[in-house]
């Protein structure tokens, strides 16, 4: 192999490569981007079913009607955090799944461009 075909082979693999972390770079972005506003959505559901439990508790008249208050606030939580678990796995593993794709499909590239002669 003369020197002109090594030096466009190792300029090959290096545009592959480059495209290859610029890909990578946009499933990383994208995947943290979603938990992020996941996250602040989760936020800002709390913060409005905590306003709401505050003004339920103060309109407790008895202790019995605190104690139902409490207990019904607890299980709308914990429904509430399942469901904010439950969605950010969910973005977690469609990230996942994109990047064993991304993977999958530039290994064979790699894989392929090194056997290839120039």
């Amino acid at each position: 192999m003369n020197s002109d075909k090594i030096t466009k082979k190792m300029t090959d693999m290096t545009r592959l490569m480059l495209d290859s972390i610029t890909e990578l770079q946009k499933i990383n972005d994208n995947t943290v981007r979603e938990l992020a506003k996941h996250q602040l959505d989760a936020i800002e559901e709390f913060n409005t079913s905590g306003a709401r439990q505050l003004d339920q508790l103060a309109a407790a008249k008895s202790p019995k009607d605190l104690l139902a208050t409490q207990t019904e606030i607890a299980s709308e939580m914990a429904k509430d955090m399942r469901t904010n678990t439950m969605r950010a796995m969910e973005i977690l593993t469609q990230g996942q799944k994109e990047l064993k794709s991304f993977l999958e499909k530039n290994v064979q590239q790699i894989i392929e461009k090194t056997k290839n002669k120039p």
